[in-house]
Protein backbone atom coordinates (compact mmCIF):
# COMPACT_ATOMS: atom_id res chain seq x y z
CA UNK A 1 0.00 0.00 0.00
CA UNK A 2 2.94 2.29 0.59
CA UNK A 3 3.50 3.79 -2.86
CA UNK A 4 7.21 3.01 -3.07
CA UNK A 5 7.22 3.15 -6.90
CA UNK A 6 5.25 6.35 -7.25
CA UNK A 7 8.02 8.92 -7.27
CA UNK A 8 5.63 11.86 -7.36
CA UNK A 9 2.62 10.50 -5.47
CA UNK A 10 2.98 12.74 -2.43
CA UNK A 11 4.71 15.85 -3.80
CA UNK A 12 1.81 18.22 -3.36
CA UNK A 13 0.91 21.33 -1.40
CA UNK A 14 -2.53 22.24 -2.69
CA UNK A 15 -4.56 21.59 0.47
CA UNK A 16 -4.78 23.95 3.42
CA UNK A 17 -5.17 21.63 6.38
CA UNK A 18 -5.30 22.01 10.16
CA UNK A 19 -4.99 18.96 12.40
CA UNK A 20 -6.38 18.73 15.92
CA UNK A 21 -4.84 16.59 18.64
CA UNK A 22 -6.95 14.05 20.50
CA UNK A 23 -7.02 14.20 24.26
CA UNK A 24 -5.17 11.60 26.30
CA UNK A 25 -1.98 9.73 25.57
CA UNK A 26 -1.39 7.32 22.72
CA UNK A 27 -1.23 3.80 24.12
CA UNK A 28 1.59 1.52 23.00
CA UNK A 29 0.36 -1.22 20.71
CA UNK A 30 1.95 -4.36 19.36
CA UNK A 31 2.06 -6.40 16.20
CA UNK A 32 -1.31 -7.20 14.65
CA UNK A 33 -1.32 -10.98 14.90
CA UNK A 34 -4.05 -11.72 12.36
CA UNK A 35 -2.88 -14.62 10.23
CA UNK A 36 -4.18 -15.13 6.72
CA UNK A 37 -6.91 -17.79 6.69
CA UNK A 38 -8.67 -18.61 3.42
CA UNK A 39 -11.62 -19.83 5.50
CA UNK A 40 -12.25 -16.24 6.60
CA UNK A 41 -13.24 -15.17 3.08
CA UNK A 42 -16.59 -15.49 1.35
CA UNK A 43 -15.83 -16.57 -2.24
CA UNK A 44 -19.15 -15.12 -3.41
CA UNK A 45 -18.35 -11.66 -2.02
CA UNK A 46 -15.56 -9.42 -3.37
CA UNK A 47 -16.89 -6.00 -2.31
CA UNK A 48 -14.65 -3.79 -0.13
CA UNK A 49 -16.99 -2.29 2.49
CA UNK A 50 -14.63 -1.47 5.37
CA UNK A 51 -16.03 1.95 6.50
CA UNK A 52 -12.53 3.44 6.63
CA UNK A 53 -11.86 2.59 2.98
CA UNK A 54 -15.12 1.66 1.20
CA UNK A 55 -13.78 1.06 -2.29
CA UNK A 56 -16.42 -0.96 -4.11
CA UNK A 57 -19.45 0.98 -5.37
CA UNK A 58 -22.92 -0.55 -4.91
CA UNK A 59 -23.06 -0.76 -8.70
CA UNK A 60 -21.09 0.53 -11.66
CA UNK A 61 -17.78 2.38 -11.35
CA UNK A 62 -16.43 4.64 -8.62
CA UNK A 63 -13.45 6.99 -9.01
CA UNK A 64 -11.29 8.86 -6.50
CA UNK A 65 -9.06 11.72 -7.70
CA UNK A 66 -6.19 12.96 -5.54
CA UNK A 67 -4.59 16.22 -6.66
CA UNK A 68 -1.62 18.27 -5.54
CA UNK A 69 1.06 20.57 -6.91
CA UNK A 70 4.74 21.20 -6.40
CA UNK A 71 6.16 24.36 -7.94
CA UNK A 72 5.43 24.05 -11.67
CA UNK A 73 4.18 20.43 -11.65
CA UNK A 74 0.73 19.02 -10.97
CA UNK A 75 0.26 15.50 -9.62
CA UNK A 76 -3.04 13.77 -10.38
CA UNK A 77 -3.78 10.30 -9.04
CA UNK A 78 -6.96 8.63 -10.25
CA UNK A 79 -8.19 5.45 -8.53
CA UNK A 80 -11.02 3.65 -10.34
CA UNK A 81 -13.06 0.66 -9.14
CA UNK A 82 -15.40 -1.32 -11.36
CA UNK A 83 -17.68 -3.54 -9.27
CA UNK A 84 -17.47 -6.28 -11.89
CA UNK A 85 -13.66 -6.30 -12.16
CA UNK A 86 -12.29 -9.09 -9.96
CA UNK A 87 -9.31 -11.46 -9.86
CA UNK A 88 -9.47 -15.03 -8.58
CA UNK A 89 -6.71 -16.94 -10.37
CA UNK A 90 -4.23 -16.82 -7.51
CA UNK A 91 -1.85 -19.64 -6.67
CA UNK A 92 -2.71 -22.01 -3.78
CA UNK A 93 -3.43 -21.46 -0.94
CA UNK A 94 -4.97 -18.22 -2.23
CA UNK A 95 -6.93 -19.76 -5.12
CA UNK A 96 -10.27 -19.50 -3.29
CA UNK A 97 -9.94 -15.72 -2.87
CA UNK A 98 -11.92 -13.29 -5.04
CA UNK A 99 -10.19 -9.90 -5.05
CA UNK A 100 -11.46 -6.51 -6.16
CA UNK A 101 -9.37 -4.99 -8.98
CA UNK A 102 -8.48 -1.34 -8.35
CA UNK A 103 -6.95 0.67 -11.19
CA UNK A 104 -4.53 3.41 -10.14
CA UNK A 105 -3.24 5.91 -12.72
CA UNK A 106 -0.80 8.72 -12.02
CA UNK A 107 -0.06 11.75 -14.17
CA UNK A 108 2.61 14.40 -13.77
CA UNK A 109 1.61 17.56 -15.63
CA UNK A 110 3.96 20.49 -16.16
CA UNK A 111 2.16 23.76 -15.53
CA UNK A 112 2.57 26.86 -17.66
CA UNK A 113 2.67 30.39 -16.31
CA UNK A 114 -0.63 31.26 -14.65
CA UNK A 115 -1.98 27.68 -14.85
CA UNK A 116 -3.38 26.15 -11.67
CA UNK A 117 -3.35 22.59 -10.44
CA UNK A 118 -6.82 21.25 -9.72
CA UNK A 119 -9.24 18.50 -10.72
CA UNK A 120 -9.74 20.11 -14.15
CA UNK A 121 -6.05 19.94 -15.12
CA UNK A 122 -5.92 18.03 -18.43
CA UNK A 123 -4.30 14.60 -18.47
CA UNK A 124 -3.07 12.68 -21.51
CA UNK A 125 -1.18 9.48 -22.28
CA UNK A 126 1.92 11.62 -22.81
CA UNK A 127 2.05 12.69 -19.15
CA UNK A 128 0.91 9.37 -17.66
CA UNK A 129 3.75 8.19 -15.40
CA UNK A 130 2.39 4.94 -13.93
CA UNK A 131 -0.50 2.49 -14.29
CA UNK A 132 -1.13 -0.04 -11.54
CA UNK A 133 -3.74 -2.75 -11.02
CA UNK A 134 -4.03 -3.45 -7.29
CA UNK A 135 -5.85 -6.52 -5.94
CA UNK A 136 -7.63 -6.25 -2.59
CA UNK A 137 -9.76 -8.81 -0.75
CA UNK A 138 -11.84 -8.29 2.39
CA UNK A 139 -12.29 -11.03 4.98
CA UNK A 140 -15.43 -11.66 7.06
CA UNK A 141 -14.13 -9.34 9.80
CA UNK A 142 -13.73 -6.45 7.27
CA UNK A 143 -9.93 -6.54 7.24
CA UNK A 144 -8.71 -5.52 3.76
CA UNK A 145 -5.89 -7.72 2.49
CA UNK A 146 -3.40 -6.73 -0.21
CA UNK A 147 -3.11 -9.63 -2.67
CA UNK A 148 -0.69 -8.07 -5.14
CA UNK A 149 -0.27 -5.55 -7.92
CA UNK A 150 0.72 -5.24 -11.57
CA UNK A 151 2.54 -1.94 -11.85
CA UNK A 152 3.95 -0.42 -15.05
CA UNK A 153 6.07 2.73 -15.23
CA UNK A 154 6.10 5.08 -18.23
CA UNK A 155 8.92 7.32 -17.07
CA UNK A 156 12.39 7.70 -18.57
CA UNK A 157 13.34 4.69 -20.72
CA UNK A 158 10.00 2.97 -19.95
CA UNK A 159 7.74 5.46 -21.62
CA UNK A 160 5.70 7.02 -22.91
CA UNK A 161 2.44 5.06 -22.74
CA UNK A 162 1.90 2.24 -23.77
CA UNK A 163 5.51 1.68 -22.72
CA UNK A 164 8.35 -0.48 -23.95
CA UNK A 165 7.30 -3.74 -22.31
CA UNK A 166 10.73 -4.09 -20.69
CA UNK A 167 10.42 -6.26 -17.54
CA UNK A 168 12.32 -3.61 -15.57
CA UNK A 169 9.42 -1.23 -16.23
CA UNK A 170 7.21 -3.55 -14.15
CA UNK A 171 9.49 -3.43 -11.12
CA UNK A 172 7.53 -3.69 -7.87
CA UNK A 173 4.82 -5.93 -9.31
CA UNK A 174 4.01 -9.01 -7.23
CA UNK A 175 1.28 -11.57 -6.64
CA UNK A 176 0.43 -13.57 -3.53
CA UNK A 177 1.68 -17.13 -3.83
CA UNK A 178 4.25 -16.43 -6.56
CA UNK A 179 8.01 -15.99 -6.42
CA UNK A 180 9.67 -12.83 -7.68
CA UNK A 181 12.09 -12.71 -10.64
CA UNK A 182 15.03 -13.83 -8.47
CA UNK A 183 13.04 -16.81 -7.11
CA UNK A 184 14.09 -15.97 -3.55
CA UNK A 185 10.87 -14.90 -1.82
CA UNK A 186 7.35 -16.22 -2.26
CA UNK A 187 5.00 -13.26 -1.96
CA UNK A 188 2.54 -13.20 0.94
CA UNK A 189 -0.45 -10.88 1.41
CA UNK A 190 -0.78 -8.48 4.30
CA UNK A 191 -3.45 -6.22 5.76
CA UNK A 192 -3.66 -2.72 4.29
CA UNK A 193 -6.67 -1.46 6.29
CA UNK A 194 -7.66 -3.43 9.39
CA UNK A 195 -11.12 -3.60 10.88
CA UNK A 196 -11.94 -2.00 14.24
CA UNK A 197 -12.27 -5.61 15.40
CA UNK A 198 -9.59 -7.34 13.29
CA UNK A 199 -9.98 -10.69 15.10
CA UNK A 200 -13.78 -10.63 14.93
CA UNK A 201 -16.41 -9.69 17.49
CA UNK A 202 -15.22 -10.42 20.99
CA UNK A 203 -11.56 -10.36 20.00
CA UNK A 204 -8.89 -7.84 20.84
CA UNK A 205 -9.74 -4.38 19.43
CA UNK A 206 -7.47 -2.27 17.28
CA UNK A 207 -5.36 0.12 19.38
CA UNK A 208 -3.00 3.03 18.71
CA UNK A 209 0.51 1.75 18.25
CA UNK A 210 -0.61 -1.42 16.47
CA UNK A 211 1.65 -2.18 13.51
CA UNK A 212 1.34 -4.66 10.67
CA UNK A 213 2.93 -5.86 7.43
CA UNK A 214 1.04 -4.86 4.30
CA UNK A 215 2.83 -7.43 2.14
CA UNK A 216 6.04 -9.42 1.92
CA UNK A 217 7.39 -9.85 -1.61
CA UNK A 218 10.59 -9.51 -3.58
CA UNK A 219 11.39 -5.82 -3.52
CA UNK A 220 8.32 -5.00 -1.41
CA UNK A 221 8.14 -5.14 2.38
CA UNK A 222 5.71 -2.42 3.33
CA UNK A 223 4.56 -1.68 6.87
CA UNK A 224 1.97 0.46 8.61
CA UNK A 225 1.32 1.66 12.14
CA UNK A 226 -1.80 3.12 13.72
CA UNK A 227 -0.85 6.48 15.22
CA UNK A 228 -4.34 7.53 16.34
CA UNK A 229 -7.79 6.02 16.10
CA UNK A 230 -9.88 9.17 16.50
CA UNK A 231 -7.70 11.93 15.08
CA UNK A 232 -9.78 15.01 14.18
CA UNK A 233 -8.86 16.79 10.99
CA UNK A 234 -10.18 19.80 9.09
CA UNK A 235 -9.86 19.70 5.31
CA UNK A 236 -10.40 23.07 3.65
CA UNK A 237 -9.94 21.91 0.08
CA UNK A 238 -11.20 19.07 -2.01
CA UNK A 239 -14.56 17.48 -2.69
CA UNK A 240 -15.20 16.68 0.97
CA UNK A 241 -14.19 19.83 2.87
CA UNK A 242 -15.17 19.90 6.50
CA UNK A 243 -14.30 18.67 9.96
CA UNK A 244 -13.82 14.97 10.55
CA UNK A 245 -13.71 13.60 14.09
CA UNK A 246 -13.37 9.86 13.55
CA UNK A 247 -10.25 9.42 11.44
CA UNK A 248 -7.44 6.94 11.67
CA UNK A 249 -4.04 8.50 11.30
CA UNK A 250 -1.73 5.84 9.86
CA UNK A 251 2.00 5.87 9.21
CA UNK A 252 3.20 3.86 6.20
CA UNK A 253 6.78 3.08 5.15
CA UNK A 254 8.87 0.38 3.54
CA UNK A 255 11.17 -1.81 5.61
CA UNK A 256 13.56 -1.95 2.65
CA UNK A 257 14.41 1.76 2.98
CA UNK A 258 15.42 2.50 6.59
CA UNK A 259 15.26 6.22 7.15
CA UNK A 260 13.51 6.69 3.82
CA UNK A 261 10.32 8.55 3.00
CA UNK A 262 7.19 8.04 5.07
CA UNK A 263 3.52 8.64 4.33
CA UNK A 264 0.87 9.68 6.82
CA UNK A 265 -2.70 8.91 5.78
CA UNK A 266 -6.07 9.87 7.22
CA UNK A 267 -8.90 7.35 6.79
CA UNK A 268 -12.20 8.89 7.90
CA UNK A 269 -15.49 7.20 8.77
CA UNK A 270 -18.27 7.89 8.07
CA UNK A 271 -17.18 9.51 4.85
CA UNK A 272 -15.20 8.80 1.69
CA UNK A 273 -12.44 6.88 3.45
CA UNK A 274 -8.94 8.08 2.55
CA UNK A 275 -9.16 11.88 2.38
CA UNK A 276 -5.56 13.01 2.89
CA UNK A 277 -2.03 11.76 2.21
CA UNK A 278 1.07 13.48 3.54
CA UNK A 279 4.57 12.69 2.32
CA UNK A 280 7.16 13.15 5.05
CA UNK A 281 10.67 13.58 3.69
CA UNK A 282 13.79 15.58 4.33
CA UNK A 283 12.12 18.83 3.30
CA UNK A 284 8.75 20.39 4.04
CA UNK A 285 5.68 18.21 4.46
CA UNK A 286 3.93 17.63 1.13
CA UNK A 287 0.23 16.77 0.93
CA UNK A 288 -2.29 15.37 -1.48
CA UNK A 289 -6.04 15.69 -0.99
CA UNK A 290 -9.10 13.95 -2.35
CA UNK A 291 -10.54 16.40 -4.87
CA UNK A 292 -13.16 14.57 -6.89
CA UNK A 293 -15.26 11.40 -6.64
Amino acid sequence: MYKRNKNHFTIATIAVISMGITSGSVMAGGALGVAFDAGNFDPSMSNITNPYWPLTPPSGVRTFNYVGDNDDECVINKISIDQGATKSDFMPPYDTIVAQVVEDREWLVELGEGEECDESTPTTNNNLTELTLDWYAQDIHQNIWYMGELSQSFEDECGPYPGTGDPECFEGSWEAGKYGPDMEIKAEPGIVVPSDAPYGLGGEPLTPGTYYMQEVAEGAEDMAKILRLNAPITVEDGVFPGEYENCRKVKEWTALEPGGSVEHKWYCSPGPGLVLIQGIGGGPTESEVLMLV
